[in-house]
C-alpha cells in the first residue's frame, strides 16, 4: 500500500503533499486540477515496481529506466520529452513516496529528454498494479493493442495496453476465495450475464445468447472488465486498482452496486485509488465508511492561484464540496421554481 507522497513542481502542482492514505482514496475538484496526473503518477510507480520485480535477470533493467519508459509512455509528453511534465516555470519536478514501509524517490529538469536523472534503488516487492482508464477498451481492443504493439506511437496511453495485457491472462480454474466469490456472484445476478473471450474477442453472454462488445452497453463492458480481473486472478490481495471516473456510463443502481463491490475489494487486501465527479459515488461510500466504520480518504482539489487541497475521513461525515455545493444548487433552483408557480 502507498502510505505517502510528495510533489514539487509536477504538472500543474507547485507542491502537493498526501500524508494519510487508506485502503480507498477518493479524489475530487473541477476539471484541470490535476485528478488524472496524481492517478497515474502513483500507478508509474506502483507499475514500475511491479515490472521491476517480476523482470528476468536477462532483461537488467534497473528500476530507474523502467519508470522513465513508463512515465514516458503513460503521460506521452508534447515534444517528446519527459521535462515537458515539469511545471512550467519550474526547473526541476521531485517525487518522494513510500509503499510498503519503502521510500522512493526520483527528479528531473525541463530539459531531460528521455530518462530521469536522480532516482532511488527499486526495490523487489509483492504488489500488482491496474489502471482502468475512462474510455471504455473492450469494443476497440485489438485496435488499442496495435497502436501500442506495432506501431508504437502516441494515441492510447500506456495504461490502456497494460490493461488489455491483464485481461488476456486466462481465468483461473481455481476456486476464488469466498469473499471474492460473493463479488463475482452478485454483479452476475445485477447484470444476468458475464464477460468471456473467444479466440481473440470478448463477448458478452447471457444464458445461451451472444453479443458482441458493440452491442454490449458502456457500463456493463466497464464493470466486466472488473468481473474478469477478478476471475483471472489479476485482482487479488496486495493489488493497487486505480479507476478514472468509473461512473462514466453507469445508471445510478449500477454504481452504487460498484461502489458496494470497490469496498467490498478493500476488505480483501485491494487499495483503491479514484476520481470521481459523482455525487453517487461520494455519498455511497460515505455511507459506506459510516455503517462500516471504515476510513476512506477524501482529497479535495481546488485551483485558487495554485492547486489546493484538503483532506477529509468520510467516516467522520462529508465536508463541503463542489460536488455537494452543485447538488444543492439545483435543489435550491428547483425550490425556486416552485415557489414562483
Amino acid at each position: 500500500m502507498f502510505e505517502y507522497l510528495l510533489l514539487e513542481d509536477f504538472g500543474i502542482f507547485t507542491r502537493f503533499q498526501w500524508q494519510e492514505h487508506q485502503k480507498i482514496n477518493i479524489i475530487i475538484g473541477e476539471n484541470d486540477t490535476g485528478k488524472t496526473y496524481i492517478l497515474k503518477l502513483l500507478y508509474c510507480i506502483a507499475k514500475s515496481l511491479e515490472e521491476y520485480t517480476k523482470g528476468s535477470e536477462s532483461d537488467n533493467k534497473s528500476w530507474k529506466e523502467i519508470l522513465s519508459e513508463k512515465i514516458f509512455w503513460v503521460y506521452q509528453p508534447s515534444k517528446l520529452k519527459l521535462g515537458e511534465i515539469v511545471r512550467k516555470g519550474g526547473n526541476r519536478l521531485n517525487v518522494e513516496a513510500q509503499l510498503q514501509g519503502d521510500e522512493y524517490s526520483f527528479s528531473f529538469g525541463k530539459d531531460t529528454k528521455d530518462t530521469i536523472t536522480r532516482c532511488s534503488e527499486g526495490k523487489k516487492i509483492n504488489l500488482s498494479a491496474l489502471y482502468l482508464p475512462t474510455k471504455e477498451i473492450l469494443t476497440a481492443f485489438e485496435a488499442i493493442a496495435t497502436i501500442n504493439e506495432q506501431l508504437r506511437i502516441f494515441g492510447f496511453d500506456q495504461t490502456y495496453q497494460d490493461l488489455i495485457q491483464a485481461l488476456r491472462v486466462p481465468s483461473s480454474l481455481k476456486k476464488l476465495d469466498k469473499p471474492l466469490e460473493d463479488i463475482l456472484v452478485n454483479l452476475h445476478t445485477l447484470f444476468q450475464g458475464e464477460l468471456s473471450v473467444e479466440k481473440t474477442r470478448f463477448v458478452f453472454k447471457r444464458g445461451r445468447e451472444k453479443y458482441d462488445m458493440s452491442q454490449v452497453a458502456e457500463g456493463i463492458k466497464k464493470i466486466s472488465i472488473l468481473t474478469t480481473l477478478i476471475r483471472n486472478r489479476t485482482i487479488k490481495e496486495g493489488t493497487i486498482l486505480f479507476l478514472d471516473e468509473p461512473e462514466t456510463n453507469l445508471h445510478p443502481r449500477a454504481i452504487i452496486a460498484l461502489c458496494e463491490m470497490l469496498f467490498a475489494l478493500s476488505q480483501v487486501g485491494v487499495q483503491i485509488y479514484m476520481a470521481t465527479h459523482s455525487y453517487f459515488v461520494l455519498k455511497q461510500f460515505e455511507l459506506l465508511a459510516r455503517r462500516h466504520q471504515q476510513n476512506i480518504q477524501l482529497c479535495c482539489l481546488e485551483r485558487l492561484e495554485n492547486i489546493s487541497v484538503k483532506f477529509h475521513n468520510l467516516k467522520e461525515g462529508m465536508p463541503d464540496n463542489p460536488i455537494i455545493d452543485a447538488s444543492i444548487q439545483l435543489y435550491e433552483d428547483d425550490v425556486r421554481l416552485d415557489l414562483q408557480a
